[in-house]
């Protein structure tokens, strides 16, 4: 995704390049639409199906990159196997498994991937001496007389329908396989699709800036809020310390992982809905995981001394929220401070570069916007 120099040069491009008259009378667009565009002019069709339906769009732009393929609902019919379903040989998941027969036999899988990448390959098969192939490579899965999780290895796919080719070995058996690849940040609208309303100005303003990463170019607008750390009521194994040769901890204290890592889980509350940008105060010699939700975890470095770093900007509905910090040993967070960004209509649409009024969004300017994203090589 795009971060230093290139968010700036991103910013400058939409504010320079999508200044458009005032909207045309025409058919309203829906988010759906919106969508669909998104996903084809983003060339990330590929990873739909023949027939696809609202729930492959979203799947794309989710951005999420695990994937489980069960065994029986991947199977292709002419693979000499059966499909079992007794629990002899431990649990198992879905509705089945694929059970191999008396002598060596070959099972022919597919099944679609969304979103191209380097992914963590494991399976769950019973036996030794399963050959997989998956991507180009050979893969060797050696289970147990239970069924045993194996970890293959990594293997670079495209988005799109796969094939996978496993050679199992007398009475061997395959529960599913999973693909793991780092999430993609989503986009999407602030708040999420609502697919059936009318397509917004504000609604393309906030999909491309999620795009290119750049929610957190938008300008502050609050006063911040303010959350310390010693007083989550997860620690995870910190301490709360006082030491103040690191710097001065507000409030006089702060948390420590000793020689474990510690993982904190600090809830935070907001009362109104916006972006917010998250800044964490710390210290260490190795950086942090930090999660907010279900979003994708980010990683955040810490100087030698109790300092401030940005996380980054995420969209908060008004509520209860958590935040999962990840402190490798020695490690610290002192404080944790939410700064509203300004996010209404004007402020995305200015910063977009759509200049020309609020309302409903036009055709043209959808495909303006997706020519300029293209261009920028936004998602991914």
């Amino acid at each position: 995704m795009w971060r230093g120099w290139s968010r700036h040069f991103a910013a400058v491009m939409l504010s320079l390049v999508l200044v458009v008259p005032e909207p045309a009378l025409g058919a309203h667009l829906t988010q759906r639409d919106w969508m669909k565009s998104l996903v084809a002019g983003l060339g990330l069709s590929f990873g739909l199906p023949d027939e696809p339906e609202d729930a492959d769009y979203l799947r794309i732009l989710s951005g999420r990159r695990t994937l489980r393929i069960e065994a029986e609902e991947a199977l292709n019919p002419e693979s000499l196997v059966s499909i079992k379903d007794f629990p002899h040989f431990g649990p198992f998941s879905g509705s089945g498994w694929v059970s191999g027969i008396a002598m060596p036999t070959t099972a022919h899988l597919s099944f679609l991937l969304p979103l191209r990448g380097t992914y963590e390959v494991s399976v769950v098969v019973r036996l030794a001496e399963h050959v997989i192939h998956l991507g180009g490579q050979e893969f060797v899965a050696a289970g147990g007389h239970e069924f045993t999780r194996v970890e293959l290895g990594s293997v670079d796919l495209e988005a799109g329908l796969q094939e996978v080719i496993v050679h199992l070995p007398p009475n061997g058996a395959i529960d599913f396989f999973e693909l793991r690849a780092a999430d993609f940040t989503a986009v999407e609208p602030l708040g999420g699709w609502r697919l059936d309303r009318l397509l917004m100005r504000e609604d393309l303003a906030a999909t491309a800036l999620r795009a290119l990463d750049l929610l957190d170019s938008l300008p502050a607008a609050d006063s911040d809020l303010l959350f310390e750390a010693e007083d989550a009521p997860e620690q995870g194994g910190a301490s709360v310390v006082s030491i103040r040769y690191l710097g001065a901890p507000s409030g006089g204290r702060w948390l420590r992982a000793t020689t474990a890592p510690a993982e904190v889980i600090l809830p935070i509350r907001v009362d109104r809905p916006g972006v917010y940008r998250l800044n964490l105060t710390g210290v260490g010699n190795q950086p942090s995981g930090v999660q907010v939700n279900d979003e994708p975890p980010r990683k955040v470095a810490w100087p030698s001394f109790l300092a401030e770093a940005s996380v980054g900007s995420f969209f908060l509905d008004a509520g209860e929220h958590r935040v999962r910090v990840d402190l490798p040993p020695g490690s610290g967070l002192d404080v944790l401070r939410l700064q509203k960004l300004s996010s209404d209509a004007e402020a995305l649409t200015r910063l977009c570069g759509l200049v020309g009024g609020f309302g409903p969004a036009q055709a043209g300017e959808v495909d303006d916007l997706l020519a300029l994203l293209a261009g920028l090589g936004a998602f991914f």
